[in-house]
């Protein structure tokens, strides 16, 4: 299995352009990303899930999950 980190490393590249940038940004809305959720949809849930986990990868949450003490230690 491929090294984690390298993979971030790739969607960090791909969405760190202009255009990977808009595109990332498609991705979320599409995945209900700012929207409060239904509980009881767990197709809306398992989409949002799956907008969280790109966005993740991608480092788009990196300023934002210090500011909310959610760091990873090493």
């Amino acid at each position: 299995m491929e090294d984690i980190e390298a993979m971030n490393r790739r969607y960090r590249n791909v969405f760190g352009s202009s255009e990977g940038r808009s595109v990332l940004g498609n991705i979320l809305t599409v995945c209900h990303f700012g929207e409060t959720l239904d509980p009881e949809n767990p197709v809306q849930v398992a989409e949002y899930n799956v907008g969280l986990a790109i966005a993740f990868r991608s480092g788009a949450l990196n300023l934002i999950l210090p500011q909310l003490g959610m760091t990873e230690e090493k």
